[in-house]
């Protein structure tokens, strides 16, 4: 009956130590993954930085583009090779893996088509350069701000600090409001009353002013002129040629200088308002 009992014992003590070992070796994996990762992200960035500094340079937003894309493509590999190296730990053949996947590859070819187009469409949204890291665009009616860019999905945050990840299979129409110049558009309504060739006077002073002291208008602002009637005012339109993304700003900076300039000058900003007229001899 000892004999029996040492025979087990022996054969458990094995076991635990096989088991020990096991779990060992899928600790140094994930441990040499993880610094692999870090010291591939440290490289790459090293790299871009390295680029931004040599005689032929790429736009800033496309190297961070480049640069989350490859941080990308690093982490699908890694975590690919981590993953077959565990499975050959348990003792898993990969060949045999890699035969059933090809068997099992057109059962599951239906279930994958959509990661198969999500991929596809962020090579042609990369390769063509629809927009880029940094840019502010608009997806499916959510309008943010591009954080990644990858194979499969896309990262914007809004304003409100929300975080959008959609499916590059999703995207149909993107607008980039970051391409070119921004229109800058502010209305001001002046009364019926007011002597119009002054006040427009004093939109294109400071027009002039709001232009000296700002480097991110490309053209103008410009007076229109009257652009609309309306009930209790007549409408005067600035516009201007900005960079982009600072169209608000340059709006923010023209309806401060013109209420500013407007109280200093004593020009009365219209208001809704009623005439009563009162007839004798009505009960």
């Amino acid at each position: 009956m000892n004999q029996i009992l040492d025979f087990y014992g022996k054969i458990i003590s094995l076991y635990d130590i096989k088991i020990f070992k096991v779990c060992f070796d899928i600790l140094k994996v994930i441990i040499i993954a993880f610094i692999s990762k870090k010291i591939g992200y440290f490289l790459i960035d090293r790299f871009y930085i390295m680029q931004e500094r040599s005689k032929i340079q790429f736009p800033e937003k496309k190297m961070k583009t480049l640069s989350s894309l490859t941080k990308n493509v690093l982490r699908y590999v890694i975590y690919f090779i981590a993953g077959a190296t565990i499975l050959k730990i348990f003792g898993t053949d990969m060949s045999s893996i890699i035969a059933v996947a090809g068997i099992g590859s057109l059962a599951i070819g239906f279930g994958a088509q959509s990661l198969v187009r999500d991929i596809l469409t962020g090579f042609f949204i990369i390769f063509e350069d629809q927009f880029s890291v940094g840019d502010y665009i608009t997806i499916n009616n959510f309008s943010g701000t591009v954080e990644e860019i990858g194979l499969r999905i896309t990262k914007t945050r809004d304003f409100s600090g929300e975080l959008h990840i959609i499916p590059n299979g999703e995207i149909k129409i993107v607008t980039n409001h970051t391409r070119g110049g921004m229109r800058a558009l502010v209305n001001i309504g002046i009364s019926y009353e007011a002597d119009v060739d002054s006040v427009i006077k004093i939109l294109n002073e400071i027009c002039d002013d709001v232009k000296k002291s700002r480097d991110d208008i490309l053209e103008g602002p410009t007076v229109l002129g009257i652009t609309d009637f309306k009930d209790s005012s007549i409408g005067v339109t600035i516009v201007a040629n900005t960079k982009p993304m600072q169209q608000w700003a340059v709006e923010r900076e023209l309806r401060y200088r013109i209420k500013q300039v407007f109280d200093e000058k004593n020009v009365e900003f219209p208001y809704p308002h009623l005439d009563v007229t009162i007839k004798d001899g009505i009960k």
